[in-house]
């Protein structure tokens, strides 16, 4: 109020919009932040009921689960069925793995599976033991077989054919078959079986042998019973030589009887046919009489003979005991040295009864003495020639000794004797 009585007015703006904006922005930001945190809380409880009923589905059960929104149950059923589909095919699979594996896993025979470029996909244990054991998982077979004759089928079974090849690896022989694997018309891989043949290769090397040594055996005394007899009909022969050519004549058919019988009792061996008429008998005693029955051919060479040990009670087959004991002491006469001996000892070793046969004789060469069991193998085939035989004796023994259970074994050397030893079952 002036001295007047008039009134003056006086202001100032101190406010503007911007200024209250910008004075309102932290009440703002603090109301924004609020709502924010309360819609982050409800929209993540929310969202956790709406979810929860997804999460807790499981289809571990046998069950559909029902407990889920209605318009999810239909593709809930078709998850269910799929689920139920697809373990049933996986068990399957397992089981055909399983028995893929279980099959191949005990196969004698070596398997290899390998793709067009030749890398091993899969492979048994036998196949491993063929190559040394080496693990030829995702290496070429190329590189693992170096075989020329194996690179070849190889090559031709790739290129679409069926190869078949023999192998030799490791003193064994197989038979090695080569097929190739198609798929959508194109050659996608091979399969390699090897197949051991070894037994086989040898069987039939062995039949050879045996059909040459047969036939060498039966020619020469059938030539000298020709030649002999052929004399004896033209005239050729003396009076007093008739008697002397039909005696070696005699000689040389019992000769040949020998032979057929050995032959067919090897015969029976290998056939299985041999039965097991086993009886109860003391081998000691058919010991002793074998050695009487020799005694005279042991005279002639002033071989003394003797048994020794226990008299042990057996169950086996006596006529082939017999034939063993029979055959083991005429060889130890027959290779014997003037005045040499010959022992039979008997005794139990291990629930077994041990017959040892030792001699006095010229002993067998360690390089001859792995082969003696062979049919018709002789160490000196002049000395064999004069001391007369088959050649079967030792094979016929071994086939005995098998027959019963049994196992032989064999010690000699050179100049110094030898001694065989047969283990046989006291009860057959």
């Amino acid at each position: 109020r002036l001295a007047d009585g008039n009134v003056l007015r006086l202001s100032e703006t101190i406010r503007s919009i911007s200024g209250v904006f910008t004075a309102m922005l932290p009440a703002i930001f603090a109301v924004i932040a609020v709502v924010l945190c309360l819609a982050h809380l409800i929209a993540r409880r929310l969202t956790a009921n709406i979810v929860r009923p997804l999460n807790d589905i499981s289809f571990e059960g046998d069950n559909v689960p029902t407990d889920v929104y209605d318009e999810l149950l239909p593709f809930v059923r078709r998850i269910d069925r799929q689920k139920r589909e697809i373990d049933g095919q996986l068990v399957a699979l397992k089981s055909r793995a399983d028995t893929i594996e279980a099959i191949t896993g005990n196969m004698q025979e070596g398997l290899i599976l390998i793709d067009r470029s030749g890398v091993v996909l899969i492979f048994n244990k036998s196949a491993a033991d063929i190559f040394g054991g080496d693990d030829m998982a995702h290496r070429n077979v190329r590189h693992i077989c170096r075989e020329i004759t194996f690179q070849q089928g190889l090559g031709r079974c790739l290129a679409g054919e069926h190869a078949q090849i023999n192998f030799a690896r490791a003193g064994k022989i197989y038979d090695v078959f080569f097929s190739p694997v198609y798929g959508g018309g194109a050659i996608n891989g091979a399969v390699i079986l090897f197949l051991d043949i070894t037994e086989k290769h040898n069987a039939e090397e062995q039949r050879r042998a045996f059909s040459a040594n047969v036939s060498h055996e039966l020619k020469t005394p059938l030539t000298t019973i020709s030649a002999l007899s052929e004399m004896m009909e033209t005239g050729m022969a003396r009076a007093e030589d008739v008697r002397d050519f039909a005696a070696k004549i005699a000689g040389q058919a019992k000769r040949l009887i020998d032979i057929i019988d050995d032959i067919i009792r090897l015969s029976e061996f290998d056939e299985g046919k041999i039965s097991k008429e086993y009886t109860v008998f003391d081998l000691y005693e058919l010991a002793e009489s074998v050695m009487d029955a020799l005694q005279e051919r042991a005279d002639a060479k002033h071989v003394a003979l003797s048994v020794t040990g226990a008299h042990l009670q057996v169950r086996a087959n006596k006529r082939m005991i017999d034939e063993l004991l029979y055959n083991l002491v005429d060889n130890g006469i027959k290779y014997n040295r003037m005045k040499g001996q010959v022992t039979v000892t008997l005794s139990e070793e291990d629930g077994l009864c041990k017959i040892a046969v030792d001699d006095t004789g010229i002993g067998i060469p360690a390089a001859h003495q792995g082969r003696v069991f062979e049919r018709f193998y002789r160490v000196d085939t002049s000395r064999s020639k004069k001391t007369g035989g088959t050649g079967l004796g030792l094979s016929i023994v071994k086939h005995i000794v098998e027959h019963h259970g049994g196992k032989i074994e064999m010690q000699s050397a050179e100049g110094a004797g030898t001694t065989v030893v047969c283990y046989i079952a006291k009860q057959n």
